[in-house]
């Protein structure tokens, strides 16, 4: 195996065994119960406050977005197991007004520290979410 496969699997592996402070897993948990979650996984009432807040100042200040996913009970991450921030209400999935993708992810890099922002290249979507802090923007 070459140094760069080493290097690569050894960041891939303390990526996916970093996990947000037991503080602040418990604070953003949160009380799903009174939230309806649905199966569609497109509804803003199931959001937390804190994720519909960020929302909102996504949409005051591009216009409205369209909503690829908010609430899926039980998703996991991807090659993890882990559960997604989708599952408890915290992650939103959407598509930003046409032509803007780029203009929205630096603003969100820049002004949004209490959570993620994810996309990539190839992805149609933005991924936000609320939690600890981390930025994502692979190109495939």
């Amino acid at each position: 195996m070459s140094k760069w496969h080493v290097s690569a699997f050894a960041a891939v592996a303390a990526a996916l065994a970093f996990q947000a402070p037991a503080a602040e897993a418990k604070r953003y948990k949160g009380d799903i119960s009174n939230r309806a979650m649905t199966a569609s996984g497109t509804s803003r009432s199931c959001l937390s406050s804190e994720a519909r807040s960020i929302l909102n100042r996504i949409e005051s200040r591009f216009g409205s977005v369209s909503i690829v996913s908010t609430c899926r009970p039980g998703a996991k991450i991807a090659g993890s197991g882990r559960p997604s921030r989708h599952a408890s209400g915290n992650a939103i999935d959407f598509n930003a007004p046409q032509g803007r993708k780029s203009e929205v992810v630096k603003w969100l890099i820049a002004n949004h520290h209490s959570g993620g922002v994810m996309t990539y290249s190839g992805m149609s979507h933005i991924h936000v979410d609320v939690g600890y802090r981390f930025v994502s923007l692979a190109s495939r």
